[in-house]
């Protein structure tokens, strides 16, 4: 009998695929092809060898389909839409066999440690296998505890319902699978699986977050040695990566002795990566569910070394990535192209033994005790500030305030945007709000040991005082008055007019200072004691503090005037993100 939209429901979609394989087998055909060998072998067919011996594939999609994707939870919530795509699915694997991919998301042993399967269209090796790669071996005789369907496809998709916009992912929290289609960016399926595993990190009582993971020794200024595990949070294109795979050896360490006159190895000690995309955070210690990343290398350099190393290995596995002028890997974005700009989205999944910083465990010795939040900002912000209240710092991570970068989507490039948690399109079975109010409770039970969670907001990647106008905009139904940046076209990158931006080195010493105990504060002029800007840090010259201030480019009634801005516009988002937020985490930036 052909299956009809009327035996599509969320319970039976699986059933119906599991008839389908059944029903194939018993013909004597073969429908999964179960952990085959030979993927790379197939894949090698449409790849591309670079001279170093690594090998890049292309997707037909350069960045995540978040506006295509749908949560669905309930029965009740299925719609027409969601059900001819699901048919589609069905149809089409009806049609095509299935590689079964199987892997761990979690250290073996791990409490993050998880059974995951992909099921791939078998004309995707290169998915399929590049999946299993980033993961943990996988038990094919295990239960998957979360399941994927990825067919690449353009399968006469229906809109999203509603919008304006072709349905492409739906995702079934409560149900444990998820489906993908008209897309072969890697980033689905990783992603797929790292949102059901945010919800199992949140089930087994921790938070799951967007954020990386290492471990450093640093020497205080008291001479106390402390170990420090740090976490920094932000969306693709802010950072992340960049300053949680951040490294020191004899050549780096000369470029901050030559422009600051420090040598951060006399300080910084025992440098261990652990993960650079998705955690989750427990009371006792940070877990991580890959063993290798799935990193942006745009622009990345040998000042990046860890990255730099590791991406330039024969292993690594590539996507929508370049060559240089001797076919080797290049990461300077100056020849593919997307949509008619220069490409920002190159990918590479790496091995973490390959940037020589890596002891063989993903998870934390010990607990969080670095937060370091990546909200860059172009008007209000500076560089970095220090968050002494650990209410402050939840409205911090409630927001999620971010920069669009064309890692995220072609749309909203350079604008302002609020992605709750930093981790809005992965959040489901739970809301938002209960991720933060965990994190919130984490960090304030640890408020006057021996080892507190110390937060820091950094713009590493924004402006200080870059031009700005005032414009009519709409909030929903209400006509307000917003702070819009000006743009100008600087070789196909849209850049700020005017202002400055901190350096990677800049921030970078910050951070190692602030872990010292070397940085010396003062009140924030509007948020007091719960914020705190640097007035010292070792190595920076006051004249470069005060080009990082925004206060130096804005009067202090022009400041408030934008503080009150970003205060509506984060409770507006709020309001539609993280529902049911604390009132006393909601209001902490008011003043």
């Amino acid at each position: 009998m052909p299956i009809t939209l009327d035996d599509i429901t969320i319970t039976s979609f699986p059933q119906l695929f599991e008839q389908i394989i059944e029903d194939k087998e018993r013909v004597r055909l073969k429908p999964i092809q179960n952990n085959p060998p030979d993927l790379l072998k197939r894949a090698q067919e449409y790849g591309t060898q670079f001279k170093n011996g690594s090998w890049n594939w292309a997707s037909n999609i350069w960045n995540r389909s978040a506006a295509g994707s749908v949560v669905i939870e309930r029965e009740e919530d299925l719609v027409k839409e969601h059900k001819v795509l699901m048919l589609r699915v069905l149809e089409h694997i009806l049609d095509q066999p299935m590689i079964q991919a199987d892997a761990t998301l979690g250290q073996p042993g791990s409490k993050g440690a998880m059974n995951c399967r992909l099921y791939c269209d078998a004309q995707f090796p290169d998915v399929a296998y590049r999946w299993q790669a980033v993961n943990f071996p996988g038990n094919p005789d295990a239960t998957p505890e979360a399941s994927l369907f990825m067919i690449p496809h353009y399968l006469e998709n229906p809109n999203v319902p509603g919008k304006n916009e072709m349905l492409k992912v739906i995702r079934f929290p409560f149900h444990d699978y998820t489906i993908v289609t008209a897309s072969s960016y890697m980033g689905e399926a990783k992603k797929g699986f790292l949102s059901h595993w945010i919800y199992e990190v949140y089930k087994r009582g921790g938070t799951g977050e967007h954020a990386s993971l290492k471990e450093f020794t640093v020497k205080r200024v008291d001479g106390r040695a402390k170990r420090m595990v740090m976490s920094v949070w932000g969306l693709s294109g802010s950072g992340k990566s960049t300053h949680g795979h951040y490294v020191y050896d004899d050549k780096i360490a000369q470029i901050y002795i030559d422009k600051f006159g420090i040598n951060p190895l006399e300080f910084i000690s025992d440098q261990f990566i652990r993960n650079d995309d998705v955690v989750g955070v427990f009371e006792d210690r940070v877990v991580s569910p890959e063993r290798g990343c799935w990193t942006k290398t745009e622009d990345v350099d040998v000042t990046q070394h860890a990255i730099y190393n590791a991406g330039t290995s024969p292993r690594a596995l590539h996507e929508n990535t370049e060559w240089d002028e001797n076919g080797d890997v290049s990461f300077r974005g100056e020849i593919l192209q997307y949509h008619g700009k220069l490409n920002q989205n190159a990918r590479s999944i790496i091995f973490l033994e390959d940037t020589g910083y890596f002891d063989g465990n993903v998870d934390s010795a010990g607990p969080l005790n670095m937060a370091v939040f990546i909200s860059p900002g172009y008007i209000s912000d500076y560089a970095w500030v220090k968050l002494n209240d650990p209410t402050f710092a939840a409205k911090v991570l409630a927001d999620g305030r971010t920069i669009g970068h064309p890692a995220q989507a072609r749309e909203g490039v350079g604008g302002e945007k609020y992605e709750a948690r930093y981790c809005l399109p992965f959040t489901m079975g739970v809301g938002n709000a209960a991720h933060v109010h965990r994190f919130h409770k984490f960090m304030s039970d640890r408020v006057g040991t021996d080892n507190p969670v110390e937060s820091y907001l950094i713009n590493t990647t924004g402006r200080v005082g870059a031009k700005y106008v005032w414009t009519d905009s709409k909030l929903g139904d209400e006509t307000v008055w917003l702070a819009k940046t000006l743009f100008e076209e600087v070789k196909g990158k849209k850049k700020p007019v005017g202002g400055t931006g901190p350096t990677i080195e800049e921030t970078q010493l910050f951070l190692i200072q602030a872990a010292r105990g070397d940085v010396k504060y003062e009140p924030h002029p509007f948020w007091g004691d719960k914020v705190l800007v640097p007035t010292h840090v070792e190595g920076l010259s006051p004249d470069r503090l005060k080009q990082l201030d925004p206060f130096t480019y804005r009067t202090a009634e022009e400041m408030e005037a934008l503080l009150r801005e970003q205060i509506v516009l984060s409770k507006y988002y709020l309001k539609i993100q993280c529902p049911r937020l604390n009132k006393r985490i909601l209001d902490a930036m008011d003043f």
